[in-house]
């Protein structure tokens, strides 16, 4: 498998990811465990930061327009 299809089957990763994320959160939201819900938006929004990342890197590789 190709370095390209390799990181692009990462990032589809990091999607399902963030979905089961979003939905953890809109399930403790309401639940006055605030804390928890800080957590899981942090954790969020670093794995947003590193798909943008991964994106361009893959964007970038040799052979890729």
């Amino acid at each position: 498998m190709s370095l390209h299809a390799d990181l692009t089957s990462v990032l589809s990763t990091l999607d399902q990811v963030l979905e089961r994320l979003d939905e953890a959160a809109h399930s403790v939201d309401g639940e006055r465990r605030e804390d928890l819900l800080v957590d899981l938006y942090e954790v969020e929004r670093h794995l947003r930061s590193a798909t943008r990342r991964l994106t361009r890197t893959v964007n970038g590789l040799p052979g890729t327009t």
